[in-house]
């Protein structure tokens, strides 16, 4: 039989002096009802002020991220342009030195094995140079840059014929529209050729007349050239061995001869050539006045030097 509640507490306040020994955890206490007129202050919740710091924290967060994405779209853009720019210099730079390395020129006898046909003692076999484009063959030639025209051997193609075909290389200036309809102008480097087939009469009309001109033998240029590499500001040909007129000085205009050297045989002849291009990014900044300041180039282009080996005499 269980005791007595009497006998365990002996008056009320016993029993409620009791209930203080009974752990926290184990003690509820009832919430009081909610009243509409207690002010918000005195609730339970977020203030305008967290409300706002809240708000100015994650503002800043996203601010910083569409940056970094921002300046991570312009650095992919970037890379992508330089590398296009990279890839036409190369491709120029290797079809300039397969060309200049097998131009025409004028032969000679020296000997029994290093003989060359010499039935144009009239009319040779010229190649046009010009150290300032500005006032070179070639229609709005960039200044202080050179131009180069001559003849190179080509192979027959299928049924295309192959014998020799007119050749140039200049930087010129070009006006383009841009998308918002804006005209620029920047200058490029340009490749003049006319194939064999629409070659053979223009040179030989050249070749029947003792004193013909450039203009004569390289024809509309503007219209047989195409732009080889964008945003060029640099070309430079060095021709090594040429020190005075009596040796075959190279000047500006027609030239028949190369020959650097008193030997009576063929030992080659050496080409030093310099490119230098501006990537899109930093082309867009350069004013076209000063496009072709030294300060500009040594500081924003990226420059290509090759030598090559080409024929003498």
């Amino acid at each position: 039989m269980s005791p007595s509640p009497h006998l365990l507490f002996k008056n009320r306040s016993q029993i409620q002096d009791h209930t203080l020994d009974i752990p926290a955890h184990f003690r509820t206490k009832a919430q009081p009802p909610h009243n509409p007129l207690t002010p918000r202050s005195l609730m339970v919740a977020f203030t305008l002020i967290e409300l706002m710091a809240a708000t100015t924290v994650l503002s800043v967060i996203l601010l910083m991220m569409v940056g970094m994405q921002d300046q991570m779209s312009k650095a992919w853009s970037n890379a992508n342009r330089r590398t296009d720019a990279t890839r036409e210099a190369r491709a120029a730079c290797l079809l300039m030195a397969r060309d200049l390395s097998t131009f025409a020129m004028r032969g000679k006898v020296f000997g029994r094995f290093d003989s060359f046909p010499t039935n144009l003692s009239t009319a040779p076999v010229p190649f046009y140079y010009s150290s300032n484009g500005s006032g070179g063959l070639a229609p709005g030639g960039a200044s202080s840059c050179a131009q180069f025209f001559g003849l190179i051997p080509v192979a027959a193609k299928g049924a295309a014929p192959g014998d020799i075909a007119l050749v140039g290389y200049y930087i010129a200036s070009t006006n383009q529209t841009n998308v918002n309809g804006f005209v620029n102008t920047n200058y490029n480097l340009f490749r003049y050729y006319i194939p064999p087939s629409n070659a053979a009469s223009g040179i030989a009309t050249w070749l029947s007349s003792p004193n013909g001109t450039a203009a004569a033998l390289f024809t509309n240029i503007s219209g047989n050239s195409e732009i080889l590499a964008r945003n060029a500001c640099n070309l430079q040909i060095l021709f090594y061995g040429s020190t005075t007129a009596s040796s075959g000085l190279i000047v500006n205009g027609l030239n028949y001869s190369n020959n650097g050297s008193s030997s009576g045989f063929y030992r080659g002849n050496k080409i030093g050539i310099e490119l230098s291009f501006y990537p899109e990014d930093s082309a867009q900044k350069i004013a076209n006045s000063q496009w072709m300041n030294s300060t500009n180039i040594q500081k924003y282009a990226r420059s290509f030097e090759f030598k090559i080996d080409c024929p003498k005499n």
